[in-house]
């Protein structure tokens, strides 16, 4: 094998290496997240993915809510992520509506985060955001609580996570 052929060779197996860096598995790659909000696919393919053409329009799906970790301490970061889908008549076009956030411990709420003119976008859209837990809160099981609600797109979602006490 001529020298060229080698650095070929080495060049193809660097960009296969680093290509399979940019697809690490969500458990690998969740501690690189940063908070806000992310175009992951256009209209345009979302369209054609689902079969927008067909479906009574505005149609929504909330692909992903995820709470990570799903066991931590008080006091430290807890990160959550939301992944939906929106297929709209126009490729610009919003739904807005009235998204609350909530986190739930006993069955009742101890943390309320109302927002009354939420966009949700066409498109696939994701959402990381991340909270630090007070060092004062007990230990036992939480819920994160999702509600969305416009004239035309609703849905509510919850998942769980555990809070252990604080270190000392």
């Amino acid at each position: 094998m001529g020298h060229s052929q080698r650095l070929g060779g080495l060049a193809l197996a660097l960009a296969l290496g680093c290509l399979s860096c940019a697809y690490l598995p969500a458990a690998i790659e969740r501690p690189f997240r940063k908070p806000g909000v992310r175009l992951v696919d256009f209209p345009e393919k979302v369209g054609v993915e689902f079969n927008c053409a067909s479906r009574k329009l505005p149609w929504f799906k909330l692909e992903t809510l995820e709470v990570w970790p799903k066991r931590l301490r008080a006091g430290k970061e807890l990160g959550y992520r939301v992944v939906y889908v929106l297929c709209t008549e126009g490729a610009t076009d919003v739904v807005t509506g009235k998204l609350e956030t909530r986190v739930v411990f006993r069955g009742q709420p101890i943390l309320r985060a109302p927002d009354p003119a939420f966009d949700l976008r066409p498109g696939r859209w994701r959402i990381d955001v991340f909270v630090t837990v007070p060092p004062s809160a007990s230990a036992g099981l939480y819920a994160l609580e999702l509600e969305f609600r416009s004239a035309s797109v609703k849905f509510s979602r919850s998942e769980t996570f555990a809070l252990e006490a604080a270190e000392k």
